[in-house]
Parts: structure tokens; C-alpha cells; sequence
């Protein structure tokens, strides 16, 4: 996953650079803009191997640019129906202290809540920081919550076709976990955490309203936990934003 980070932070790098190729021009100093982002694509866990995005599945971000310095904030919410081999079969999936457990199908929920601070560097339209993450869902798992680092290509504020990407990358996020199999342990497994992020806006030079085209990955990966027990949220996605 760190090759992974590498790889991404590297290619925001290029595409910073090809995209200044031609004069950059000075960006307005001060922007704050809020997106309302609809996902529609899957999720991959120990409940499912195809989780499709149900219509309540819904994203939202904003961002605060002043001077040198951006605040983003990013709730994500997938919606999904958990696996079933056929009418009367249960969901069939793996515990984090080993082993199975089994439940009857229900609609899972899995959310995230994401904080970045950062910084622009050399005045381009690159940005590096820090970032928090909280996760939680609505079934027997941990909630985690943990700090990281990474970077990304903020669009430009110009009308036309603007690409974007972000690349971060949290070590090591844990929460509590109470394990199901007796005797009841208290456990705090902790994951890596890595989101990609990456798309085009589409801004008209009349109009403070524009449209989001992208696509989001997130990856969790176990410390020491059975290979079952693991995390893909893979979402290409639509929206709309606006400039405040």
C-alpha cells in the first residue's frame, strides 16, 4: 500500500507539472466551494463481493482555500446489500478475531468523515498536508479513527474542463472492537488506510455552479488480521458544486 502511495503521489506530481506546462496565472486567494456527490459503485468486504451502490448512497464536500492554506471536509456514505447465495441463505462473512459468522442479508451502511489541512506548494496548483479519518458503519465492526499525510491537485478556478486528484495515506486508524465469539474480548485492531481520489470539473465562466465527474477509491488492510477481513470501496461517481 506505501508503493501504492508513492506511485499516486508521484503521478499528481506529473499531472501538477503538465498542467502548468502552459502559464498558470495567479489563482483567486480566497475560494470556498461545497459538492453534493452521488456514488455509483461498489463495495468489496468480508459481507460482500459486489456491493452495488443503492440510491441512498451519497457524498458531500467542502472546501475552504485562503492564502496558501486549504481546509477540506468530506463526508462519504455507501449503501449496499449484503451477500446471499439465494432466496433463504445467509450472509456469510469473516470475523476480525478469525473465523465465520453468519446473519441474515441486510442493508449495510458504511461511512467516512475526512479532514485535510494544506498547504500549496511553490505556488502551484499542488497541495500537501495532513489529513483525519473516521470511519464507522451500521453492522459489528470497529469505528476507526486515524491521522495521515498526502497531497493533491486542486482544480483550477478557471472556466473549462479542470482535472483534480488526491492521493492519502493513513498508517495506521483503529477503534474499539468487542469480538462476537465467547468469551467476549475487547480488541483494538488497527488498518491502513489509503484514498485515491481523482476526475474533472466543469466550470462555464457565467455561472458559480459546476459539474463533478470522478472517481474514488478506498483500500483497508488489516495489521496481523486474517486475510478475509478486508475493504474496497470503488466508486465512480457524479455531481454538482458550487463557488460561495
Amino acid at each position: 500500500m506505501r508503493r501504492t502511495f508513492a506511485a499516486a503521489t508521484a503521478a499528481l506530481v506529473a499531472v501538477a507539472l503538465l498542467t502548468c506546462a502552459a502559464p498558470c496565472g495567479a489563482e483567486p486567494a480566497n475560494e470556498t466551494s461545497v459538492e453534493l456527490i452521488r456514488p455509483i459503485g461498489d463495495v468489496y468486504n468480508e459481507r460482500t463481493t459486489d456491493g452495488d451502490a443503492y440510491g441512498s448512497s451519497l457524498a458531500a464536500r467542502a472546501a475552504f482555500v485562503r492564502g496558501e492554506y486549504s481546509l477540506s471536509l468530506a463526508w462519504w456514505r455507501n449503501v449496499y446489500l449484503t451477500e446471499s447465495a439465494g432466496a433463504g441463505s445467509l450472509t456469510r462473512y469473516a470475523r476480525i478475531e478469525g473465523g465465520f459468522g453468519t446473519v441474515p442479508p441486510f442493508v449495510a451502511t458504511e461511512s467516512s468523515l475526512e479532514a485535510r489541512l494544506e498547504r500549496r506548494i511553490a505556488g502551484g496548483p499542488l497541495y500537501a498536508g495532513v489529513g483525519l479519518v473516521h470511519t464507522w458503519t451500521n453492522y459489528h465492526y470497529p469505528a476507526l479513527t486515524g491521522a495521515g499525510i498526502g497531497a493533491e491537485l486542486r482544480a483550477s478556478a478557471r472556466a473549462g474542463v479542470r482535472p483534480f486528484a488526491s492521493a492519502f495515506y493513513y498508517p495506521s486508524a483503529s477503534g474499539s472492537y468487542v469480538t462476537e465469539a465467547p468469551p467476549a474480548r475487547t480488541l483494538t485492531p488497527a488498518f491502513s488506510i489509503l484514498k485515491l481520489d481523482a476526475g474533472v470539473v466543469l466550470r462555464t465562466a457565467r455561472s458559480p455552479v459546476y459539474g463533478v465527474l470522478g472517481y474514488a477509491n478506498e483500500t483497508r488492510s488489516g495489521h496481523g488480521l486474517p486475510s478475509d477481513v478486508r475493504f474496497i470501496r470503488s466508486d465512480p461517481y457524479l455531481g454538482i458544486g458550487a463557488k460561495i
